[in-house]
């Protein structure tokens, strides 16, 4: 992975909010150098626009960092069309993942501009729309099931929305399987669907639906009104499933950035003692020791042991519940899999987060690692059972989702461009 200085992230920054976001890393860097002495007049010639506060404000830090104060700035990166980049890393899809940065280091990937140009190849004498927002707002609302988004922009019927759905499964076509699966998922009439998270966090969603109910009153001479109210209420098809098990994996991600970044050293040290001994441990005895476990212990330990189990993704979130004793109750696999997670928390000190969605902010000299620990948790994710544990849990009976290639970490772990 490319990594950047702390004043490259600043002039990062600002060219991102100039609108340069979708050009490699570079280029950015050079169009700030280039402009250095002018960035305060291009912004007031340019007039207004969107992130023009955040490209200002951008501009403020570079000049405190001249003249050589502390600054407390964030910096921010994006993942590249999140929803489709979480589903090719659960689905082993590397297509997918290259369509959004997870795969070509040297790429700045855009799925949107991607999809317009297979449609293209498709239907060459299309009067497709230029503009990529409108691609962008398809692209994302058809993986989480939409199919009225993709019509309002191509028309029912059309050519160019065959080729569009077309081109969606060639762009991304584990997020497309896996779309079909959750959608397919929806227990008729269930009043709620819930699953839990390889962190032990449980997504419970009621289903609401709108209903009218017609109120008579007797007081005003029989005179009725309708009355609207959203209740929780069984549905027996819906596709909802598609977008609510996406964000809630998006949701675990976002925790998993914040607990790596921001760490308690003296317990993430504590633990890494821990399980070293019980490695060393357990490469020097064969027998295995009994312990004395409260119910209390017992009890939460196994909880995340058995996220664990499910999902084959280790989560830090157990370090709080291990001791000389707890310690002893997981598998070699689970404790090397903790073990290679502390080795790169405790490369650098703990740092503050701030996160929003997809959105991931920190201070710039520490984006080198936030970049770093994302990478490592979408491949992690990528090795993981994370697709077949979450459908197992929401069908409600055992299953696998079988995945479209078993060695996409090793790129997602070489990426450059899956935040950015």
């Amino acid at each position: 992975m490319v990594e950047f200085t702390g004043w490259q992230y600043l002039l990062i920054d600002a060219a991102n909010s100039w609108g340069l976001d979708n050009e490699i890393y570079e280029n950015r860097i050079q169009w700030t150098e280039d402009n250095l002495e002018v960035l305060e007049q291009l912004g007031e010639k340019r007039g207004d626009w969107k992130e023009k506060p955040l490209y200002l404000k951008a501009v403020q830090a570079i000049r405190a960092t001249q003249a050589g104060k502390e600054i407390g700035h964030l910096v921010g990166f994006d993942a590249a069309c999140s929803g489709m980049q979480i589903m090719s890393a659960m689905t082993g899809c590397r297509s997918g993942a290259l369509a959004t940065g997870l795969v070509d280091p040297n790429k700045r990937a855009d799925a949107y501009t991607d999809c317009t140009n297979i449609m293209r190849q498709l239907v060459p004498h299309a009067n497709l729309p230029n503009l990529r927002d409108s691609i962008k707002q398809a692209v994302m609302t058809s993986l989480y099931g939409s199919v009225k988004e993709p019509e309002k922009l191509f028309g029912k019927d059309t050519p160019e929305l065959t080729a569009f759905w077309k081109a969606l499964y060639k762009l991304a076509s584990g997020a497309s399987e896996l779309l079909q699966a959750l959608v397919d998922s929806w227990q008729p009439y269930a009043l709620e669907h819930s699953w839990k998270l390889p962190d032990g966090f449980t997504a419970k969603i009621k289903t609401l639906d709108t209903v009218d109910k017609r109120i008579s009153v007797d007081e005003l001479g029989g005179a009725s009104f309708t009355y609207r109210y959203t209740d929780n209420v069984g549905l027996e098809r819906e596709v909802k499933n598609a977008a609510n098990m996406v964000h809630s994996v998006d949701g675990y991600i976002l925790r998993c950035v914040v607990r790596r970044c921001n760490y308690d050293p003296v317990l993430i040290d504590a633990v890494a003692t821990l399980i070293s001994a019980e490695l060393l441990e357990r490469e020097l005895t064969t027998s295995s020791m009994s312990v004395a476990l409260s119910t209390d212990e017992l009890d939460v330990t196994q909880y995340y042991i058995d996220q664990y189990k499910r999902s084959g993704l280790a989560d830090i979130v157990i370090a709080p519940y291990l001791n000389e004793k707890t310690v002893c109750l997981l598998t070699k696999a689970h404790l090397l899999s903790l073990q290679s997670i502390i080795t790169t928390m405790l490369a650098h000190k703990p740092f503050e987060v701030v996160t929003i969605h997809d959105d991931f902010k920190c201070h710039p000299n520490n984006m080198n690692h936030l970049r770093k620990h994302y990478r490592n948790i979408l491949a992690e994710i990528a090795d993981s059972d994370l697709a077949s544990d979450l459908l197992s849990q929401i069908y409600q009976r055992k299953g696998t989702f079988k995945k479209l290639s078993p060695d996409l970490s090793k790129y997602i772990r070489n990426s450059a461009y899956a935040l950015c």
